[in-house]
């Protein structure tokens, strides 16, 4: 049995795509206060669980539950940072109002209150871009609008914040700043990332989940050679699913009784 202060337990999940399995009996849980890395190759599935968490996509078998309910129920109090925010550059849009767009389902009326353009000018604080509020998102660099869609994320007050590998397109002294922009936001809400990044991987908590059709757990110290060749290789996928079961407990798929 799961903890109660799990806000996110996927349990015995099955996805596929067009008859493609994707993900088989996927199981993990993040509590309350928790901040994980989700790393694995290219289609193992990372992607698919946070869509599969934002509600946007539905299991073919198994459990998802966000904050104790439906992730339907639940999308108000989970913020969202895509990898990618698709704009027209030519289109006037200033930071403001991108951040804003975080608000868009809270609209009545069809015009932002007061309120909204508070919970705005504090996201934008958060990310540290005050002095862009009014600039043009267009001509910002790529590190600051990775902050500006974190801003956007977070507009919201969240309980938990999903993340689709957010350094993936900024340098690595862009990503310095952006991961304490992170560690700071660690203490007040719950974080989910996916990243291919194993190095950033320690930011974010002290452990990861391995995805790779199945999940797994592992404590970050644990991440070296062999245990990284295993989690990104098919060939090793099946002796890291039975190694790891074994480990945490689960036996069903070891040799002895």
């Amino acid at each position: 049995r799961m903890p109660e202060d799990a806000l996110i337990r996927f349990s015995d999940v099955d996805f596929s795509y067009n008859g493609t399995p994707v993900l088989s009996k996927a199981s993990f849980e993040v509590r309350q206060g928790e901040s994980l890395c989700m790393i694995g190759p290219n289609g193992g599935g990372k992607t698919t669980i946070l869509r599969l968490a934002l509600g946007l996509l539905k299991p073919d078998a198994g459990k998802i539950e966000i904050l104790g309910t439906t992730p339907r129920k639940a999308s108000v109090a989970v913020g969202y940072m895509p990898q990618h925010f698709q704009f027209d550059p030519k289109f006037p849009v200033t930071v403001t109002d991108v951040v804003l767009m975080g608000r868009l389902d809270r609209i009545r009326g069809g015009r932002y209150t007061h309120a909204d353009k508070e919970a705005a000018g504090r996201a934008i604080e958060r990310v540290r871009l005050t002095p862009e509020a009014k600039r043009p998102y267009a001509g910002l660099s790529g590190g600051q609008r990775q902050r500006v869609l974190l801003a956007r994320a977070l507009v919201s007050d969240p309980r938990v914040l999903l993340l689709d590998e957010p350094t993936a397109n900024i340098d690595l002294t862009v990503e310095e700043r952006f991961l304490e922009s992170i560690e700071k936001l660690k203490e007040q809400v719950t974080i989910l990332t996916v990243t291919h990044d194993i190095g950033v991987a320690g930011h974010f908590g002290d452990r990861v989940l391995c995805v790779n059709r199945s999940v797994h757990s592992h404590a970050v110290s644990e991440l070296k050679g062999e245990v990284i060749k295993e989690i990104f290789s098919d060939e090793l996928r099946l002796e890291h699913d039975r190694h790891t079961r074994h480990t945490h407990g689960d036996h069903s798929h070891c040799d002895h009784e």
